[in-house]
């Protein structure tokens, strides 16, 4: 809980800071120019907010889905989203159907956020694939964007965050949903560019 509300802190202060900063240099004369970044400054920490009150009051509702549907449906609603982006997004997948108990609207969001995280730290190439190990599922989500620091790296594990990997509390929530799914989630710079996610779930 301690850490928690550290990350909270931490993560707030940040835009609250800007804020303060511009108020400061303000006056009648340049309040046009200074009111929308001081709007979106205070907009980015009611949102850090609510996905901190978010994490405190999640729950999964599991069923079984087919992975393969829920990668379908990934790739189909942000096909529009990628395109803008010029970001190319492969998705390889099994003929064989592969069945997780989960709580396929809150697995949606934690792909969501992974591939926002992607064209955050400026990848062109998205890829997914999976493979399947006894009664596991291990799913490898790739970008050539950005390196994480190896500093942040170390600490994604206690809920912090760089801005490569997006909203921190974001970063929090996916490892929170992967975990109340029994599965784990796992950050690492790629050998040559970007990052590699790997998830790890049970097949029902």
């Amino acid at each position: 809980m301690k850490t928690d509300i550290y990350t909270l802190a931490h993560e707030v202060k940040n835009p609250l800071s800007v804020v303060k900063g511009y108020l400061e240099m303000m006056n009648e004369e340049n309040f046009s120019k200074y009111k929308e970044i001081i709007q979106n400054e205070v907009n980015i920490s009611l949102e850090i907010l609510d996905n901190y009150l978010e994490y405190n009051k999640l729950t999964v509702s599991k069923e079984e889905i087919d992975l393969n549907v829920l990668l379908l449906d990934l790739k189909n609603s942000m096909k529009d989203y990628l395109k803008k982006k010029n970001i190319n997004l492969k998705i390889c997948m099994l003929d064989d159907e592969i069945y997780l108990e989960a709580d396929y609207n809150k697995l949606r969001e934690v792909f969501l956020n992974i591939i926002k995280n992607g064209v955050e730290a400026h990848a062109n190439n998205i890829n997914i694939s999976y493979d399947v190990m006894f009664n596991k599922v291990r799913i490898k989500i790739e970008n050539d964007g950005d390196f994480i620091d190896y500093n942040d790296l170390s600490k994604i594990g206690n809920n912090y965050s760089n801005k490569v990997l997006g909203s921190g509390i974001g970063t929090t929530l996916s490892k929170k949903i992967i975990e109340l799914h029994n599965g784990s989630i796992k950050y690492a710079n790629n050998e040559k560019k970007g990052v590699i996610v790997t998830i790890t779930l049970s097949l029902s």
